[in-house]
């Protein structure tokens, strides 16, 4: 059996620094709030009710649907309860939805709730931008086709709904353009804006 002859007795290792120092004196001095908490309402305001132990920090957030500022975002600040920034909105300003439209001679009408969907500070048809594009069950019939879109905005009780008027015809390789008749797929692309702007420089 073959012997093995070790002629260094010494063994070195290598690793990392015995200690590490870290700097973290930078910044205001006390306690920091890092939890995130659900508030009924707007929380700048004294009378929504806020957890008693919230800290400089702390993250607060709309949690009530029937509230305007509903899933915006807060943090606290300075020294009384009421103190907060508002620094974040969690709503989407896009809603998008794959429906059925029944165009009668090139002509259809829905309705949107708006104020279900997004949360603004005026409901007005300018905020809006609408998006439609059709397509047929059957898709050797998806001839070209053509929209157009007009807004308006309607008060149905305490609801904001966007009243969408579209308008589409298709080209027919053997008739030419006509307009659209009966129940087609439509994807609906919903955006908020923030109106119409009088100048743009490209």
């Amino acid at each position: 059996m073959a012997e093995v002859v070790l002629s260094n007795e010494d063994l070195t290792v290598f690793g990392g620094p015995v200690s590490l120092s870290v700097d973290v004196d930078f910044g205001p001095t006390g306690p920091r709030g890092s939890r995130i908490y659900g508030v009924s309402a707007d929380p700048r305001l004294a009378t929504t009710e806020k957890p008693a132990e919230i800290q400089n920090y702390d993250i607060a957030m709309v949690i009530s649907p029937s509230e305007p500022d509903y899933l915006t975002v807060y943090q606290k600040t300075g020294t009384n309860a009421e103190e907060w920034i508002q620094f974040a909105s969690l709503v989407p300003n896009v809603y998008s939805v794959k429906t059925y439209i029944t165009f009668d001679a090139g002509l259809a009408v829905g309705a949107i709730p708006a104020s279900d969907l997004f949360t603004l500070d005026d409901y007005i048809a300018e905020n809006f931008m609408v998006q439609v594009q059709l397509e047929n069950e059957n898709p050797m019939l998806n001839f070209p086709s053509a929209t157009g879109i007009s807004l308006a905005v309607q008060d149905v009780g305490v609801k904001k709904y966007l009243v969408i008027t579209a308008t589409a015809a298709e080209l027919n390789p053997s008739t030419g353009w006509q307009a659209v008749d009966g129940e087609r797929i439509a994807h609906l692309i919903i955006t908020t804006t923030d109106g119409i702007l009088d100048e743009v420089s490209i």
